[in-house]
């Protein structure tokens, strides 16, 4: 049984990383089929992280009450489907309402996923498991823009579609495998009144500061989300069955900064990948296809070591292997924003290897360290909230990106502005740096204490 498990989330970790990534790739065909604008073509690829961000936590407690397996089984049919759906569009609209219900569905496997995981296998192997399943996500990021990138030259964008919805429902096959059924309380009731106040509270938080440097109303949407987030924590704490239990972050240091230490992990390091891809194709005059193979070096290390790092951590307080993964990838953000025109692409490639190492060393053990750190009746919602911490650090990441972008009124990114470009992508990767620094901090402040799940 847990051998099953295993392969279907695995395949799933792999499908959904890969979907996110590989669309990229595939945007300028789909922007040329529908003659649509760089904005339509944004809303088409944000609409995944929107609707993972938007659904994740809920189904996750949803996956507590109903079942983690059976949602798990659910959302693997469904996100096939609507897979398959996608590459039968006829407008950029539909496409992007499609992306939309896929990170939604998403979000029923990415929660109840970790959580089933951590079922079926004894805590002195959780490390290691939770690490192929990390690997399997960086694979599929790794692996996203190329496959895209090959399917769309020679057989067309709707075949990314068609060929990664077959993929998806294979998981389905293993998990038909498992008999068995997993639950937090089957007795609670659905939160609806704090699902539907998290529902709202997320978009408006996360479109709202990403548009604080385009429009006035970016910033109206951002302080409507803190209003929203400080009503839905006044929902939770009086409510009877509550969607988010705030009372696990109170007195639980572990739980409460290793979620922290993921929000500030992944805001200070998801848009790597894109500025180098950009700093080596716009300033140093590399090809796509070289820059993609210096970026694969930081994406190889983070597939190859997450397992060791993972089973580190079962023999090492989890805690400490995580804060030192996350310190090196300080020192590699202040290396980046040592860059110039002259670096060498060696020395870029040293970083991005560090970094990948830190990334490692971080990522498994981090979520060993939550999932250790609560009962097992909170697996699901555990799950859930490290994967809306995952999905908001990169909206903010994005986001800071967007905002240093506009501010140092960088226009081109064809090389017309190169000396604007480069001193804004330095002055990211010091902000980048700083919030690495207090997620060090965040990390380190988690104190070392007894297991809940034994």
């Amino acid at each position: 049984m847990q051998k099953f498990v295993l392969y279907a989330v695995m395949i799933t970790s792999f499908i959904g990383a890969l979907v996110g990534s590989g669309i990229n790739v595939a945007l300028p065909s789909i922007g040329q089929e529908f003659m649509a604008g760089a904005g339509d073509l944004s809303r088409v690829a944000s609409a995944y992280l929107f609707g993972s961000a938007i659904f994740t936590l809920p189904l996750g407690k949803a996956a507590d009450i109903l079942g983690r397996k059976k949602l798990y089984k659910i959302g693997i049919i469904f996100f096939s489907i609507t897979l398959i759906i996608g590459g039968f569009a006829q407008s950029v609209e539909f496409l992007s309402g499609i992306r939309f219900l896929q990170g939604g569905l998403m979000a029923m496997v990415f929660g109840p996923g970790m959580a089933v995981l951590v079922s079926v296998y004894d805590k002195s192997m959780r490390g290691k498991i939770l690490g192929y399943s990390t690997a399997a996500v960086y694979v599929g990021l790794t692996c996203g823009p190329a496959i895209g990138g090959f399917i769309c030259h020679y057989i067309g964008w709707r075949w990314f579609f068609y060929l990664t919805g077959a993929i998806a429902a294979s998981g389905l096959i293993f998990l038909l495998q498992v008999k068995e059924e997993w639950y937090g309380d089957r007795n609670e009731k659905f939160d609806i009144k704090g699902s539907l106040c998290y529902m709202v509270t997320a978009p408006l938080l996360l479109y709202g500061f990403s548009e604080i440097s385009q429009t006035q109303y970016g910033l109206y949407l951002f302080f409507a989300g803190i209003l929203g987030l400080i009503i839905f924590v006044l929902q939770e704490r009086k409510a009877q069955f509550p969607m988010l239990d705030v009372g696990l972050f109170i007195g639980n240091k572990a739980f409460s900064f290793s979620n922290l230490a993921a929000l500030l992990h992944y805001a200070a390091t998801f848009a790597i990948s894109f500025l180098i891809s950009l700093y080596l194709q716009v300033v140093c005059g590399l090809t796509a296809p070289e820059a993609g193979s210096i970026l694969l070096l930081q994406f190889m290390m983070m597939a190859l070591l997450s397992p060791k790092a993972g089973s580190l951590s079962d023999r090492i307080e989890p805690g400490k292997v995580a804060s030192v993964g996350m310190a090196i990838n300080c020192v590699g953000l202040w290396m980046l924003s040592c860059l110039d025109g002259s670096s060498s692409v060696v020395l870029v490639g040293g970083i991005l290897i560090g970094i990948g190492i830190g990334f490692a060393l971080f990522a498994s053990p981090n979520n060993n360290a939550i999932m250790s750190a609560i009962n097992p009746k909170y697996y699901g919602t555990a799950s859930s909230l490290l994967a809306t911490m995952r999905i908001i650090g990169q909206a903010i990441s994005m986001a800071i990106v967007t905002i240093v972008l506009d501010v140092n009124e960088v226009r081109s990114i064809t090389g017309a502005d190169n000396d604007m470009l480069l001193y804004a992508m330095q002055t990211i990767y010091r902000i980048f740096a700083l919030v690495c620094l207090f997620g060090v901090f965040a990390s380190l402040a988690r104190n070392k204490q007894e297991e809940l799940d034994s």
